[in-house]
């Protein structure tokens, strides 16, 4: 019998196997937002490109400091060709490539840049 116990990040069936659902639904909206933002926005009242790239770059800088922010460009461009820009070109890999650097603490780091993304673009 499979029974979901909620834990703080994800849903476990049968405590082997972990669904990680609601950090799933927290990217895919991250990712949707960014997405289809010329859809949503007015571009010429809201450069919602230079948003994105300038929450993801304060919160990484606010999380690390500017050293380690540095670090994680140069990372990002080394070994996966990427710059911030990326995040709103291709948000599907430049996340993932987040993860791969930051391990599960990047869900924190999604969460905190949707949420200054929402506070950033509130009428």
């Amino acid at each position: 019998m499979n029974v979901l116990i909620e834990s703080s990040y994800a849903y476990q069936v049968n405590e082997n196997h972990e669904i990680n659902l609601k950090i799933c639904v927290e990217r895919k909206i991250l990712i949707d937002l960014i997405k289809n933002y010329e859809k949503i926005f007015n571009q010429e009242t809201l450069n919602f490109e230079n948003i994105i790239v300038n929450v993801v770059e304060s919160k990484l800088r606010e999380i690390f400091g500017d050293n380690i922010l540095q670090a994680v460009k140069t990372y990002l461009e080394k070994k996966f060709s990427l710059k911030l820009q990326d995040a709103v070109e291709k948000p599907e890999i430049f996340f993932a490539s987040l993860e791969k650097i930051f391990g599960k603490s990047v869900y924190t780091i999604e969460k905190l840049i949707l949420k200054e993304i929402q506070n950033k673009i509130k009428p």
